[in-house]
């Protein structure tokens, strides 16, 4: 799995990098531009990226804990664990394709100084956030049945995964839009500290919620 994960990466990091440097672009890359020092532009830029991997580094680090926990399970819950976060990865989407949008929208404001616009955008972007989170995650949830065919299951295993995806799409309906979107709307209004606190925690939540349902039905 490393190496198309790797292949994948370096493809992207090369495309991307040979796109920015086309002349047509309203913003092109300049080759002075890539050993030169601005200290004050990555002071910026890194008073946002730092948190942010933090932020990710504690979840992985989670992750990476529970796996420890997972491997202690029987074999049909290590399978519902499995089918369980894949079908989590498509709850997921909605939170996360709001959260492109608060950067995009606030951080326009936030570059116009347009203070007054980035809190109107915000109240609103969350609260469509929200809306947009719940009708997903039940869709999800209603159409589990379906998801469930393409797999060879046994009852018990499936009944597993039900709960396990109902606790998880509870949490990413709820928790997911402050923890995922109003994060990078944060981040994008310059304020990554409390975005910082704000994701990881919420995260950790949300992956320990699904953790507790597996040690609920072991036990």
């Amino acid at each position: 799995m490393a190496y198309p994960s790797l292949i994948a990466r370096m493809f992207s990091a090369v495309a991307i990098t040979i796109l920015c440097f086309r002349k047509q672009n309203e913003v092109v890359y300049r080759k002075c531009w890539i050993f030169e020092w601005n200290g004050g532009l990555m002071k910026n830029i890194l008073k946002i990226s730092v948190p942010g991997r933090f932020e990710n580094g504690i979840f992985q680090l989670v992750k990476v804990a529970l796996s420890s926990i997972v491997v202690l399970f029987g074999t049909y819950q290590i399978a519902a664990n499995g089918v369980a976060q894949s079908i989590w990865s498509m709850a997921a989407l909605a939170g996360v394709a709001m959260g492109l949008v608060f950067i995009t929208v606030i951080g326009q404001c936030m570059g116009n100084r347009d203070i007054e616009a980035a809190e109107q955008y915000f109240r609103k972007l969350t609260k469509i956030t929200v809306l947009i989170s719940l009708v997903w995650n039940t869709l999800i949830f209603v159409l589990l049945p379906v998801f469930l065919r393409f797999y060879s299951l046994s009852p018990e295993t499936k009944e597993l995964i039900v709960w396990l995806v109902l606790i998880h799409n509870v949490f990413n309906a709820l928790a997911f839009p402050f923890s995922g979107a109003l994060s990078n709307g944060l981040r994008a209004a310059g304020d990554p500290g409390c975005s910082f606190l704000l994701a990881a925690t919420v995260r950790e939540m949300e992956e320990v919620s699904g953790n507790i349902g597996k040690w609920n039905q072991d036990i």
